[in-house]
């Protein structure tokens, strides 16, 4: 290839910031502020930037020193919007980014990173949470009343009757921050976005604004499995009585932290329990490790707040997109990392971002080298030390029809642990080029994971690892869970297939889910909870939906229910069971109810020898866990004073029903699996049980804001 057409680069160079508080991010941005608009097109939309009165601010996150207040960093030219311990979310004017660097009043800042995505009836048996509702063993049945379920996602359809009581009657939505949404009134305490508190509101917004998920459907899918009340249909949610707040966020973690202030002090005025759904993660620019920033945020909030957090673990598990290199001598590793080419999984993929993290042992150094389809060296980048040091926007040309861009950053991160970050594209999407990653280092352990990057900025689905040569090392799968789910504040939800109670059918776990541990050999996943396969609601103001697994009618419309596989369908599953246990249990803190579910989790001949780093400590079982949560309040403290009485118990023919003048509503007779015999649905004083079959029932009662369940033995 000829010399004059092998090499273009844009502002080649190594560029060193000397705060060791800048994270790669910022380092990044920092780097390419003088690079000409047209040249920063060439790399996907990382960074959030915002233009509020002429001046333009960009999203961050921050660890503040001991001491410092909001009211000092706003000094410096900043907007500073939540805040957990000493971690603060805020914009920043892009002018005043040198001054808080060198700042003394800040430990850690970083561009808040853009999250993405990760790609009902035999489900809620298979948690045996239908016993719960049942009321089986014990005081009465718990259906999540007087618990408020936070959903930080997109794509809700507000009006969806999943979102009513069982009887379609009672509307459960009662708040939401569409953060997109610009005509309206934003929370207190916040300058963007539209918080949405009444049903008149709610309804008259239909849905939340869409965005740069434009399929519209995934946060209705989560809510429902966490707290659908089924619409009819048999694809009712866990904790069917539960209140829900629903936060529709900008795409980064800055935002995310805002939306759980929100759902906080949502939760907080109204003195009730909040537990927040986290459907979603992050693998670029950050720790891996548990450590990050935002790890902090949330187990702040959950320590000091008392908010539970439930996250899924993510869906890499088959995905062979992790490296883990071992150094004893100074030597060099290789692995060529692919591609997904052409474009086959998103119309907005842009090329690959490829995120080291090593130990504090020693520091590491990578480059990347290209190579032709015979495998003949075409390029190699000069080799980038984990020290602070940054590789700006880098544009080489390879042939007449293709180029290499790329750029890289690095800081250290916790306990002195060096990490880098480069953003990888070829120009043509049908290039026969390979592209490797080299790493080298003196001593200590580097891990490597393979994320596709949009031009969004958001992506989180692992592309491959492959070996070559005697040098070369393969992907695997392991350490592949995201942020925030490698958080100790987090309840991290892996994904198994569900089956029928008592069947023989196949309950392994699902291929896709994200395997641990974390860099620190935290055991994760926390838990286990089905995944594959479950039927829930999907917006009916979708763009793309899947296609219906069955429709209900309501106000005149068709609403759809269809079938998606993820840890974003385990997560809510453990979401609503912890609202079950909050119930029973409301003075547990989130780490006693985390307790209780992996100190309850049940093994089977799939789950092997558990705790592991595929299922946790088990499959979650609901009913177990409530029943823990009672016996730790007491019996005698969660008893209540029904006065109902039920005679004759043994029944032949009629049952009365008497409740001691109280106002009351008969719901339904079940039998011991929970099979619906009799759909009650009003106030009766008798049943006429002359044509049911001997044995045990399950009769059900709504009695002052409680559904109870009593035995009723049919001789």
């Amino acid at each position: 290839m000829k010399k004059s057409i092998l090499m273009i680069c844009m502002l080649l160079g190594v560029v060193v910031l000397n705060a060791q508080s800048v994270g790669s991010g910022l380092r990044c941005f920092m780097s390419n502020l003088d690079s000409p608009k047209s040249e920063k097109a060439l790399f996907p939309e990382r960074f959030s930037l915002q233009t509020i009165d002429g001046k333009e601010y960009i999203s961050l996150v921050a660890r503040l020193a001991e001491g410092v207040s909001n009211e000092d960093i706003e000094k410096m030219g900043c907007k500073v919007r939540s805040r957990s311990g000493n971690i603060v979310s805020l914009r920043a004017e892009i002018g005043t980014l040198d001054k808080l660097v060198k700042s003394d009043k800040i430990k850690d800042i970083d561009t808040a990173r853009k999250i993405g995505v990760p790609e009902l009836k035999d489900a809620v048996k298979d948690v045996n949470a239908d016993y719960v509702h049942q009321g089986l063993d014990i005081p009465y049945g718990l259906n999540g009343e007087g618990v408020i379920i936070g959903v930080a996602d997109w794509g809700f359809d507000y009006t969806h009757p999943v979102f009513y009581d069982t009887l379609m009657q009672n509307y459960r939505i009662i708040g939401a921050w569409d953060q997109f949404r610009t005509a309206g009134n934003p929370p207190q305490g916040f300058d963007y976005g539209v918080e949405l508190t009444s049903m008149e509101d709610l309804l008259a917004a239909e849905c939340d604004t869409n965005n740069i998920y434009d399929k519209g459907y995934h946060g209705t899918h989560v809510a429902s499995i966490a707290a659908g009340a089924g619409a009819g249909t048999d694809y009712r949610g866990v904790a069917f009585g539960a209140e829900l707040i629903f936060g529709t966020w900008l795409v980064d973690e800055a935002n995310v932290m805002d939306t759980y202030v929100w759902m906080k002090n949502f939760a907080k005025e109204r003195n009730k329990r909040l537990v927040i759904n986290n459907s979603w993660g992050v693998y670029s620019f950050g720790y891996m490790d548990g450590t990050s920033m935002l790890d902090e945020f949330i187990a702040n909030m959950a320590n000091e707040d008392s908010v539970m957090f439930v996250g899924s673990a993510g869906n890499n598990g088959d995905a062979r997109f992790h490296i883990k290199a071992t150094f004893d001598e100074q030597d060099t590793v290789r692995s060529e990392f692919r591609f997904d080419l052409p474009q086959s999984s998103s119309v907005h993929y842009w090329g690959e971002t490829v995120s080291l993290a090593g130990d504090s042992l020693s520091t590491f150094s990578a480059k990347i080298e290209i190579y032709n389809s015979g495998w003949n060296l075409l390029y190699e980048s000069e080799f980038l030390t984990a020290d602070g040091s940054v590789i700006p926007q880098t544009v080489v040309a390879l042939s007449e029809t293709d180029s290499l861009i790329y750029r890289a950053s690095t800081r250290l991160g916790t306990n002195d642990r060096p990490l880098m970050d480069w953003e990888v594209r070829f120009t043509n999407y049908n290039t026969t080029c390979h592209a490797v990653l080299v790493i080298t280092a003196q001593n200590g352990i580097v891990h490597a994971w393979n994320i596709a990057s949009l031009t969004t900025g958001v992506g989180n689905w692992g592309l491959p690892f492959e070996w070559r040569a005697a040098d070369y090392i393969a992907g695997d799968s392991e350490y592949s869970i995201s942020e925030p789910g490698l958080g100790q504040g987090m309840l991290t939800v892996a994904a198994h297939k569900a089956s029928k109670r008592n069947s023989s059918a196949p309950s392994n776990i699902a291929s896709f889910s994200s395997r641990g541990p974390s860099l620190f050999e935290w055991m994760k996943p926390d838990i286990s909870a089905p995944g594959q396969l479950v039927v829930s609601a999907i917006s009916s103001f979708a763009t793309e939906p899947p296609t219906p697994k069955t429709t209900v009618e309501f106000n005149g419309k068709e609403y759809p229910f269809a079938t998606l596989s993820g840890t974003s369908m385990s997560s809510p599953m453990v979401t609503g069971i912890s609202a079950l246990i909050l119930q029973a249990n409301p003075n547990l803190t989130p780490a006693q109810v985390k307790e209780v579910i992996i100190t309850t989790a049940r093994e089977d001949s799939y789950t092997e020898a558990v705790p592991n780093y595929v299922w946790g400590y088990g499959k979650i079982d609901a009913h177990q866990a409530v029943k823990k949560a009672v016996q730790m309040v007491g019996l005698d403290e969660l008893q209540i004073e029904n006065n109902v009485v039920l005679f004759p118990n043994p029944v032949k023919n009629t049952l009365f029903i008497d409740a001691n003048q109280q106002d009351y509503e008969l719901i339904s007779l079940t039998d011991m699996s929970g099979r619906v015999i009799m759909d009650l649905q009003g106030k009766k004083d008798r049943l006429n049980l002359s044509n049911l079959n001997s044995g045990v029932y399950l009769l059900q009662m709504k009695l002052d804001s409680k559904i109870l369940s009593f035995r009723v033995i049919k001789q």
